[in-house]
């Protein structure tokens, strides 16, 4: 008779077999081991579902980290991040084997700089008039590459796209000038993953 682990399954939690039955540190040093250069920053997201969607996408691809530039740095004693709760619902557990972080838009010099001079190249994806746009589907990244998206309806501050090394921007074909900016950040983390596999094993 066949061995059934039982502790599998009875794991409900939305994770690919691989990882059932781990727990959530086994899983972020599971992933660790793997992950890729990728950083994305998001500016001032009011909509959870949109924060949980990108926390989803960069579990997926495999990113680095996840920095969240807010307007200010509120504690929280009864939450670990040490910043606003938000709904984590749409993340479905993925903001568990992530690395998140939350930093006062104010503070954006510092972490460019950083990145800077760890040679990482900042795109900030947007499509402002009046800055000098390239069509991503023609842009070879660099594969340390920092990607800034913006708040829900007036995209990323001026400051943050004059501190960007390029601006991206989607191409799109229909009526509508722009898209959610949790689909535009899958979109990107697909097309940078396709420039830079991340290994499946482990």
């Amino acid at each position: 008779m066949s061995h059934i682990d039982l502790q599998n399954g009875i794991d409900y939690r939305n994770l690919g077999a691989d990882f059932k039955g781990m727990t959530n540190e086994q899983i972020m040093q599971a992933l660790d081991q793997r992950r890729g250069d990728m950083i994305t920053v998001l500016q001032n997201l009011t909509h959870d579902f949109n924060k949980a969607t990108a926390v989803r996408n960069h579990n997926a691809f495999s990113g680095r980290e996840i920095v969240f530039l807010n307007p200010d740095n509120p504690m929280d004693s009864d939450n670990p991040e040490g910043a606003k709760k938000w709904n984590k619902t749409g993340a479905v557990g993925a903001q568990h084997y992530e690395h998140i972080s939350h930093h006062r838009i104010l503070d954006y010099q510092k972490l460019f700089d950083r990145w800077h001079e760890e040679g990482y190249t900042i795109y900030a994806v947007d499509n402002t008039p009046g800055y000098e746009l390239h069509n991503v589907f023609q842009v070879k990244f660099p594969k340390k590459s920092v990607f800034l998206f913006g708040e829900e309806q007036i995209g990323l501050a001026d400051e943050l796209i004059q501190a960007a090394d390029q601006m991206i921007y989607i191409p799109q074909t229909g009526s509508v000038r722009s898209l959610n900016v949790s689909v535009a950040h899958g979109i990107i983390a697909a097309l940078y993953t396709a420039q830079y596999p991340v290994p499946e094993d482990k």
